[in-house]
């Protein structure tokens, strides 16, 4: 990808409320603070209107890279939802009586994301734009989950330069480089999927460190690259 040279699309995604679903919880489902790789990808697919299971590959690390930026404070809550109790049954007219359960959800409160996006698939990066500064969707994007209506914004366009430098405005692996604390920060790791394969099994995890006011990360021998205003680290 370096030797390609190729710019990056900047955009803003947020909205009232965000649910990315951590794989090993279930009966109450917990929420990543930030969106994962494989939701970035859906969320992305949506918007230039690819068809679901149709576009994996194209999220893969020789295809396209993404960074994340936390651009309001990280805050959680639980809302209680009602669901059908499907230990019941499945059906309605099966369950009888007091079909519903309530199941306390866990959500990421008034969201908002700044998204660096960058492909190889020429085709892509210009659908994308297009579509972002025209404020465009062929499908409702969504932060996790259908009923959570994402807004986004056009930011920019530019070109992506290898910086190396220690401050960085993104959320960054664990891996690639060395995190420095400092002192009024406090920080989040997560454990979150990078991207799948055409048959939705997880290939790549990663631990991501993030500072959840949305303050810069001070981060030695790290793989930032400054793209506009901002440098980051991609996932």
């Amino acid at each position: 990808m370096d030797e390609m040279k190729t710019k990056a699309l900047v955009f803003d995604i947020w909205g009232d409320y965000a649910h990315f679903r951590k794989i090993e919880t279930t009966t109450s489902p917990l929420t990543y603070a930030i969106p994962t790789g494989t939701a970035l990808a859906g969320l992305i697919s949506a918007i230039i209107g690819l068809n679901r299971d149709s576009y994996y590959d194209l999220f893969s690390p020789r295809n396209t890279r993404l960074a994340i930026r936390v651009m309001n404070p990280l805050k959680k809550t639980r809302i209680n939802i009602s669901l059908i109790d499907t230990s019941r049954g499945f059906c309605l007219r099966d369950i009888g009586e007091n079909p519903r359960t309530l199941i306390p959800f866990e959500f990421v409160k008034n969201p908002k994301y700044r998204i660096y996006f960058q492909t190889i698939k020429e085709h892509i990066g210009k659908k994308l734009g297009e579509f972002l500064r025209k404020h465009y969707s062929y499908y409702t994007p969504s932060l996790g989950t259908a009923n959570l209506i994402a807004n986004f914004a056009y930011v920019g366009e530019y070109e992506v330069t290898k910086t190396g430098e220690e401050m960085v405005q993104s959320v960054v692996r664990k891996d690639k480089g060395r995190l420095l604390i400092e002192e009024n920060k406090r920080y989040g790791i997560e454990h979150i999927p990078i991207y799948m394969n055409q048959e939705r099994i997880v290939q790549e995890f990663a631990n991501v460190i993030y500072e959840t006011d949305g303050k810069p990360v001070k981060m030695s021998e790290n793989s930032s690259y400054r793209i506009g205003p901002d440098n980051v680290v991609f996932l």
